[in-house]
């Protein structure tokens, strides 16, 4: 008969295998990113700068010549005072500049001007002498750039003068009839042969480009006011003259 195991004195009791017990947790920590060198953030942030003062800078430049151009631009500009023979441009700007206005019978061909003596706020260029019924073209100049687009006018008409009725012809009383005895007339002898009557000379006609290649000299046949220089006043008495 078997003993029991149980009974067995020699038995030892099967124990649990322990289990190891678990050690401490480690945690490895996320690589962390790499920090760039403080050198390198430092050259970064004076770029930055450096490149907004340049961006800052130039905007002001511009700024500043945006204003410089702009200050001497017309406003309210008008023409008054038109007559036949002149008229008057008057208009304003931001600062005190000095101007001057070229004009001319042709868009393309502005080589009159008249300046200023001085420099104004407020401005009134006078053109003249100028042939009437006759469209001008100008354009105002500051400091010799355009500061205005290219304006016309037309020049008014020479108001025709009035004319009187015509009074009707008196009424002559008749009268005696007196007998006159002509007398004979000196004879007339025809001109020798060879020799031709005086006749006047032809005028020499010019235009606008021999004016605009003498103008500034002076030369004679140009000098139509003999002042001893040619310029618009010439350009105009020669066209007045041609007109009559």
């Amino acid at each position: 008969m078997e003993t029991p195991i149980s009974n067995n004195p020699n038995f030892t009791s099967f124990q649990q295998a322990s289990q190891p017990s678990p050690g401490p947790t480690v945690f490895t920590p996320a690589p962390s990113p790499k920090k760039l060198p403080a050198k390198n953030i430092l050259l970064a942030g004076v770029l930055i700068l450096v490149l907004a003062g340049v961006v800052l800078g130039f905007n002001q430049i511009r700024s500043l010549l945006t204003k410089a151009d702009s200050g001497c631009t017309p406003s309210n500009l008008q023409e008054a005072n038109l007559t036949p023979n002149s008229i008057e441009i008057t208009f304003q700007t931001d600062k005190a500049c000095l101007t001057e206005i070229a004009y001319g019978n042709s868009a393309d061909s502005l080589f009159l001007k008249i300046p200023e003596d001085r420099a104004a706020l407020n401005h009134r260029i006078k053109l003249s002498p100028l042939l009437p019924s006759t469209t001008y073209y100008y354009q105002i100049l500051a400091e010799g750039k355009n500061v205005s687009t290219v304006r016309s006018f037309l020049t008014k008409m020479v108001p025709t003068p009035a004319v009187s009725p015509t009074a009707p012809p008196p009424i002559v009383a008749p009268t005696t009839a007196v007998v006159v005895t002509a007398t004979p007339s000196a004879v007339v002898s025809p001109p020798l042969s060879g020799v031709s009557s005086p006749s006047a000379t032809p005028a020499t006609s010019y235009t606008q480009e021999d004016f605009i290649k003498q103008y500034g000299t002076a030369n004679a046949a140009f000098d139509f006011d003999k002042n001893g220089v040619v310029n618009s006043a010439d350009w105009f008495e020669y066209q007045k003259s041609h007109q009559q």
